[in-house]
């Protein structure tokens, strides 16, 4: 195949990698979103995921000219449409990958580089790290109106914004043999993957000790969420207000709260009537807090003033709704 032939081929079938890419994208982002609920993908994923198409001029130099060795060129080149899946801590990799690896019904996912098996294999090396999938078509398909061939390649990459870092700092001179040859520069490029990996250990180390801590305060919003979904019978928020209540009287909440709130609203129904009176002027009852903040105000009415960190004009109408005097 020439130059020519290959450019003719690629400008005819680009349209059909493009669509190939949206579609992986679309399947991989709502199955993603579903497994890191009540996280937002938004939020999970630090750079926005896009597939993105190889430049000609880039598709051309690294086919004919980089000395690939290449028994088809076209065919042999897997990462005409690719794309990165950027996440925070080498634990969201993991679930980024059991995702990419679950759709068995739309295409074939082979490794082409496992950073964690090559760390077992080498480990006392420090090297570039990231988890490469090539995923193939299972078979014809068709999205946005484009047919999709059986066996069309797309590179998947999933690092850490650690890895992520290091890569788009030593991209253009980590492969070049007579920068890597210098042994300066393999010490330094050694050393600042050494160390991001450590830092990326103790960034997990971190997480899960937060996570163990508040534990209970998640098991704790998730409830008092779907007792707002359930009588409220609209999608609680999630903003932040939620954690700093909730966190400002962690040490208040009864141990036997499980039974304890559903107690509570059971014998005062009308409080979800002034919740969902309230819910489309003030913005803090489309909050699922708001309810606790309703057994907090009867149980611990005088501590629940004094700790409140959140605006008192809600608070004081939570207070007016159970009859309480409220003095700001």
């Amino acid at each position: 195949m020439t130059e020519t032939e290959f450019l003719q081929r690629w400008r005819t079938e680009r349209p059909l990698y493009e669509a190939w890419g949206n579609f992986i994208l679309a399947r991989i982002s709502e199955r993603l979103a579903a497994v890191i609920a009540p996280v937002e993908l938004d939020y999970f994923i630090k750079v926005p995921a896009k597939p993105r198409l190889k430049a000609e001029g880039t598709l051309v130099d690294k086919a004919f000219h980089r000395n690939k060795g290449y028994a088809d060129p076209y065919a042999n080149i897997t990462d005409k449409v690719g794309m990165r899946f950027v996440v925070l801590l080498t634990g969201d990799i993991t679930k980024v990958c059991s995702v990419i690896e679950s759709f068995e019904e739309y295409w074939n996912a082979s490794k082409d580089r496992d950073y964690e098996e090559e760390r077992r294999n080498k480990p006392l090396e420090f090297s570039y790290q990231s988890m490469h999938y090539v995923l193939r078509s299972a078979s014809d398909l068709e999205h946005e109106g484009i047919a999709i061939p059986a066996g069309t390649p797309c590179e998947i990459q999933v690092r850490t914004l650690l890895q992520h870092a290091h890569s788009e700092l030593t991209h253009d001179t980590l492969y070049k043999p007579k920068t890597t040859a210098k042994p300066g520069v393999k010490r330094t490029v050694a050393k600042s993957m050494a160390l991001i990996e450590a830092t990326d250990e103790f960034f997990e180390q971190a997480m899960n000790s937060l996570n163990s801590e508040v534990a209970g305060q998640v098991e704790l919003l998730r409830a008092i969420e779907k007792l707002y979904v359930e009588n409220i019978g609209e999608r609680a928020g999630s903003e932040r207000s939620n954690q700093l209540v909730i966190d400002a009287f962690a040490e208040k909440i009864p141990a036997d709260w499980q039974t304890a709130l559903p107690a509570f609203f059971q014998s005062k129904q009308f409080i979800f009537e002034r919740v969902k009176e309230r819910r489309d002027i003030r913005y803090f009852f489309r909050q699922p807090v708001a309810l606790l903040a309703y057994y907090l105000a009867n149980v611990k009415p005088e501590q629940t003033k004094e700790m409140w960190p959140l605006d008192t004009e809600d608070l004081a109408l939570v207070f007016s709704d159970l009859g309480k005097k409220f003095d700001n």
